[in-house]
């Protein structure tokens, strides 16, 4: 009896024992991916350094050819006292799309921090990856909880439908959040991976029906259900999935006592119509508003296009309603690239049961816009934030920080006004997002003709461009490495003694080269010559300060 259940019980272990051989054999010959969230670096300084893994984001786009956009931050691997750590959460607008570099909210927020405390070593880490939804930050949340965060800040919602494993995705494994997050977890299996390969190969992925980011836009890519009415069982599906992360994920981060930002989503609305509605005979509905006849109203209750031209008609006459039907047209958009507004309804009661705290950052946007209605003042198209938008965020996030009292001692509080006449973005950078934002905007789905193709070329037309123009013109057609052709603007900038720009090309090399002493130096020297002493000391002593770690590791 006993051998039969011995026998009974190798049986059932001989399985599992031959994955983990396998498992082991093929992490020994480098077959699959490591999808870590950190990789370790080397400083120059001879400090170990963690950076977000460039190849994570294959784990989430299968059957895609994309590779998606990440921030690099560089936080130390070991931990100091005087360390304050904050991880963002979320996926192209924590990047910073289209403008990245400085003018990511994140990195916004991390330099105004830095300036408030110098004598603190403070990491904003930006884990933001384009076209991900709730899956993705799940999936990390683990791997961020062990790098012992003092703080975590969240805004994500609008890539539910689309983002990665969404509902509506081309880059899909199913529609059941079990399965998906079991899929994320095997995934890590390189004998999983191996499984996946074969299957892969020997089935095809059907990827020659499917559009490619060489032909047309992202968003045309990963949009599988182009059309997802209000109300309808994907539309639910999409909330619910969103829900259910986003619970998960704040349990995780609940039971390890980790502080957590939450924070409500902003979309434009006046200046956006919708991509896709139903049909409409927008001739005799025009006529029909201007005749004052009430069936308009009824139609906008169910017609997206209907609905944003009745608000267009309201803007000047009646700002209350512009704003309310110009919301319902966004709600009602069949092409949810922008967040319903049950998505923000999930955040708010997360936050309301947890007591956690809330950045209403719809609210802060509309009481900075005429009438309270988001639109290109802010937005630079339908979601992500213009330069002016994207500090305004940083600022919302700096403010409740303060008040949460996670950081004592603001005796260096830097105020609204002085923040923002030092956003650390250059104007080639600023020039490069807003002519990838007129391009995207000659494309689907802005325009829907444009369906499977992308401009053919864009030429920046202007008598006489400048400097700036032409450098951004050379980096949006990868005429030159970022690095070097940002350097060479600071030589230019300070050879002819335009000082403050220099400043702003030091201050974003900063953000790229953190543990480099010489670019703290290059914004040191830019302050004395503006006459800014005393932000000078603070740029010398941070150099000062990667110096002496470099000394003590030799």
């Amino acid at each position: 009896m006993k051998k039969k259940i011995l026998f009974r019980i190798i049986a059932a272990a001989l399985p599992i024992i031959l994955i983990l051989l396998v498992e082991v054999v093929l992490r020994l010959f480098g077959y699959g991916e490591g999808y870590q969230l950190f990789n370790r670096v080397r400083g120059e300084n001879g400090v170990e350094y963690l950076v977000v893994n460039p190849n994570l984001s294959k784990k989430y786009f299968k059957d895609t050819d994309f590779r998606a956009d990440s921030q690099f931050d560089l936080f130390l691997r070991q931990k100091t006292d005087s360390t304050f750590r904050v991880f963002v959460q979320g996926a192209s607008t924590v990047v910073g799309y289209p403008f990245y570099r400085g003018a990511s909210f994140p990195r916004l927020l991390k330099h105004r921090l830095s300036r408030t405390f110098p004598e603190k070593n403070v990491e904003v880490v930006n884990t933001g990856i384009t076209a991900v939804n709730s899956y993705t930050l799940w999936d990390v949340t683990d791997k961020i909880i062990d790098q012992k965060p003092d703080l975590v800040i969240i805004y994500a919602g609008h890539n539910e439908y689309y983002g990665a494993l969404g509902v509506g995705s081309s880059a899909s494994v199913g529609s059941h959040p079990v399965l998906v997050r079991s899929y994320l977890k095997l995934k890590n299996l390189r004998f999983f991976q191996l499984i996946e390969n074969a299957l892969t190969g020997l089935m095809g992925t059907g990827s020659q029906n499917k559009k490619s980011v060489t032909e047309t836009t992202l968003m045309e890519v990963m949009a599988k259900e182009q059309e997802i009415p209000l109300n309808s069982e994907a539309f639910a599906a999409g909330i619910s999935q969103f829900e259910g992360n986003l619970k998960r994920i704040l349990d995780k981060y609940e039971r390890h006592g980790i502080p957590v930002i939450l924070s409500t989503l902003v979309s434009n609305e006046k200046d956006v119509k919708p991509f896709i509605s139903d049909d409409l005979d927008k001739e005799n509905l025009v006529e029909s508003i201007e005749e004052n006849k009430p069936e308009v109203h009824e139609l906008a209750q169910n017609n997206a296009d209907a609905a944003y031209i009745l608000g267009q008609h309201y803007l000047e006459r009646n700002p209350d309603s512009a704003k309310k039907y110009l919301h319902l047209a966004k709600e009602l958009d069949l092409l949810r690239f922008r967040a319903p507004e049950k998505i923000n309804e999930v955040i708010m009661q997360q936050a309301h049961e947890r007591k956690l705290p809330l950045v209403d950052m719809k609210k802060i946007f509309e009481s900075k816009v005429p009438n309270g209605i988001l639109g290109d003042e802010l937005v630079a198209e339908h979601v992500h934030p213009n330069v002016e938008g994207y500090f305004v965020m940083a600022d919302a996030f700096y403010e409740k920080v303060k008040a949460l009292n996670l950081l004592e001692n603001w005796e260096h509080y830097v105020p609204y006004e002085e923040a923002f006449d030092d956003i650390p973005v250059t104007q080639i950078d600023s020039l490069k997002g807003k002519l990838a934002v007129e391009i995207l905007k000659q494309s689907w789905p802005y325009d829907l003709s444009m369906s499977g193709t992308k401009p053919v070329g864009y030429n920046y037309v202007t008598q006489n461009p400048t400097f700036e123009e032409t450098t951004a013109i050379n980096l949006h057609n990868h005429q030159g490495q970022w690095q070097y052709l940002i350097t060479q603007a600071y030589h230019k900038y300070n050879e002819d003694g335009d000082y403050k720009k220099a400043l702003k090309v030091a201050q974003t090399l900063i953000f790229e080269f953190p543990e480099q002493f010489k670019v703290y130096e290059m914004a040191g020297e830019m302050c004395q010559k503006l006459g800014d002493d005393a932000y000078a000391e603070y740029y010398f002593k941070k150099s000062g300060y990667l110096k002496s770690m470099k000394v003590s590791q030799e």
